[in-house]
């Protein structure tokens, strides 16, 4: 039997388990809460401890189902919420038969979903959350989600996504308690923090309301709506009849000027400018940045090892987070981002809008220019259909005066039937790119089927040879062909072993010609153990036109479920691009002296002679708005000398008021720079 052989079997067998028999547990439905309004003098005392008389007023929130077993969650969590013409007030009670287990170690807001993503799944810690989709859009894009751990330590996500100011972000509050069956948590969220339709002809409305537990002792995530391992949002809870006060809103404009002095080798350099938010509705938000400060912003560092594809680079600059999930476009597994913000490097004048014109009509504008030298534009709309349906289309378009006269347009539009999805995109694009024809078109269509542990996609791409987006990253052109996923995993409650996953990535894909482009398959097992240990194995063979790729990857780590203590190594060898390569990646991440959190990140890749990475970072954290940090980056490259650039910054941000940056060296730099920079961010 031939390697390629047995590869393709073992996607073969992957999926096998999807078309097993296995028990259909009963049909979900989202579940109601009516909603209670009181007055503004019967708001509680928020100090965690739930001792006010109003909670036991309150119809609780009970029978939190655990999302992997779809049971009752052995520890049961009661939640509560009202509201008056201030805000809203949440209360949770998680009882803990292991009390002494609760678990609480993030001091930095809003570090749940920065370190998760738009994923709060899993974490180091024990925490809790409510969510809202006040629009009833059913997309988990437009939910605000508001979280706390045992510390205390707040973490929210809007909607759209926003910046970390806490002017721009939202002043809301929570407070926490340690008692003898669990922990308690009360949570304050002001009116004016949330997005919410605008309609006044409507008395009383429903929300999306649903409240989450995670318990990092058994790791087991549950939730008053259950809406399964997949997510499906239209499942999310109802709180219905609420009155949402008239005067809770009044149009706000924020103003954060800045002052930014450096000096280093040459003259003294000092720089002004100002980023303004205008909330015009409680649905519609205005952002404009003049002269904008991207130097002192750290960005994020592109690890090396062989791609033929440019590698993505998550986005670190606050204009392009505010708002940014209204521009999103693309899918990783299909064409890739196609506005992808890394692109516009700078800029002196920037504008956004972005928000819902109706509750099922949702947009998105940008414009940036660089004068004298480029202008950008961004523009998305998308029109919910049904609560798992919906439709809009897409610009983009870079107007550079280097020779790129690029715009791409196009629709896209996607619906789910019970377990089964479809979506498609279809692009043109038009004008030149690097001096080069940029006409043509690309299209991503794909079926896809979720059920419980199982996940399967079946895509077909094109994209013609001449398909260019310069405000895009599109991975590859002229090809057309299927691409397939297929993901399979289980938990258990009991036993050595806590997880496991399965996977296979086949893609047969050809040049428009009919050549052969790529084509094989990547498969891979990954195991956690209840001692917190996990091991991935991976394996890929693939043809890309006259190269075969053919490798075997190894990942261990312990620790994986608690970043204050971990460290591992993954190890790769085999060949790539037509050449012998060998790839070591060390890891560590480790808590010292309570506060003082230090990462490392290694990469050492043998493929055509030597590349060597080290990536180091420390972060101590007097407060949850003071931290020292910085970042060391040493980088060997064949036929180059080795460059190290190192920087250490202060920072007294993350809250309201006036913000400190105190900076030596250049984070973005290649080489250190001797320079030193002074920052004042004044909110207005």
């Amino acid at each position: 039997m031939t390697f390629r052989t047995a590869l393709l079997l073992a996607c073969l067998i992957f999926t096998l388990p999807c078309v097993s028999a296995h028990h259909e547990p009963a049909p979900r439905t989202s579940r109601p809460l009516a909603a209670v309004k009181r007055s503004i003098t019967a708001a509680p005392v928020l100090d965690g401890g739930l001792t006010d008389p109003l909670w036991k007023e309150i119809p609780p929130a009970t029978e939190f189902t655990d999302l992997q077993t779809g049971k009752l969650a052995v520890d049961p969590t009661v939640a509560r919420i009202t509201y008056d013409d201030d805000a809203i007030y949440v209360a949770f009670e998680c009882s803990d038969s292991q009390p002494e287990g609760v678990i609480g170690r993030e001091l930095e807001r809003d570090t749940l979903y920065q370190r998760r993503g738009n994923d709060s799944g899993g974490s180091t810690e024990d925490w809790v959350e409510v969510s809202f989709d006040t629009f009833l859009s059913f997309k988990e894009n437009d939910q605000a989600k508001f979280a706390v751990n045992p510390l205390g330590t707040r973490s929210a996500r809007f909607g759209g996504g926003r910046a970390n100011k806490a002017e721009w972000s939202g002043a809301w509050e929570a407070a926490v308690k340690r008692t003898p069956t669990g922990w308690s948590a009360e949570l304050r969220i002001p009116w004016k923090v949330l997005n919410y339709p605008t309609a006044r002809s409507i008395q009383k409305r429903d929300f999306g309301l649903n409240f989450t537990r995670f318990q990092y002792r058994t790791r087991i995530r549950s939730q008053w709506s259950n809406t399964g391992l997949q997510n499906f949002s239209n499942l999310i809870g109802r709180w219905k009849g609420v009155d949402v006060p008239r005067g809770a809103f009044n149009p706000t404009l924020s103003l954060l000027p800045y002052t930014l002095t450096f000096a280093g080798d040459g003259p003294i350099v000092e720089r002004m400018g100002v980023d303004a938010r205008y909330q015009a509705t409680p649905d519609l938000t205005a952002v404009v940045s003049v002269n904008p400060d991207f130097a002192t912003v750290e960005n994020a560092v592109q690890s090396i090892g062989f791609s033929r594809s440019e590698r993505f680079v998550e986005e670190r600059r606050p204009f392009f987070l505010e708002g940014g999930d209204y521009f999103r476009t693309g899918q990783f597994f299909g064409l890739g981002p196609l506005f992808y913000s890394n692109r516009i490097e700078q800029f002196d004048v920037g504008a956004k809008v972005f928000g819902k014109l109706t509750p099922q009509d949702t947009i998105g504008i940008l414009l940036t220019e660089d004068f004298g030298n480029r202008s950008d534009l961004v523009a998305r709309y998308r029109h919910d259909l049904s609560p798992t349906a919906q439709a809009g289309f897409f610009v983009n378009q870079k107007d550079a005066k280097a020779g790129d006269h690029n715009s791409v347009g196009g629709l896209f539009a996607n619906n789910r039937w019970g377990k089964v999805g479809f979506d498609t995109e279809q692009y043109v694009s038009g004008g030149r790119v690097d001096k080069t024809k940029a006409t043509g078109y690309a299209s991503a269509n794909n079926i896809q089927y979720s059920d419980g542990n199982h996940f399967t996609s079946l895509r077909y791409l094109t994209a013609s040879p001449t398909f260019q987006d310069a405000n895009g990253l599109v991975f590859f052109n002229d090809f057309k062909g299927f691409s397939g996923y297929h993901n399979w995993n289980r938990e258990w409650r009991k036993g050595a072993w806590r997880s496991f996953e399965a996977y296979a990535v086949p893609q047969y894909w050809w040049h428009q010609d009919g050549r052969p482009y790529q084509r094989g398959a990547f498969v891979g097992v990954n195991f956690q153990t209840r001692s917190d240990w996990s091991l991935g194995i991976n394996v890929n063979h693939s043809r890309f036109d006259d190269d075969t790729d053919r490798t075997v990857g190894l990942d261990i780590t312990s620790g994986v479920s608690n970043r204050f203590k971990s460290y591992g190594m993954s190890f790769k060898a085999g060949t790539q691009g037509g050449a012998p390569t060998r790839f070591l990646g060390p890891k560590l991440s480790v808590r010292a002296l309570k506060r003082l959190d230090v990462i490392y990140q290694g990469g050492i890749q043998e493929q055509k002679g030597w590349n060597r990475q080290h990536i180091a970072t420390f972060n101590y954290q007097f407060s949850g708005t003071r931290t020292v940090g910085g970042r060391v980056v040493s980088l060997t490259e064949p036929g180059k000398p080795a460059a190290t650039n190192w920087y250490v910054s202060y920072r007294n941000a993350g809250g309201a008021g006036t913000e400190l940056y105190f900076l030596v060296g250049d984070p973005n730099a290649v080489k250190f720079t001797p320079r030193a920079a002074v920052k004042l961010v004044f909110a207005r």
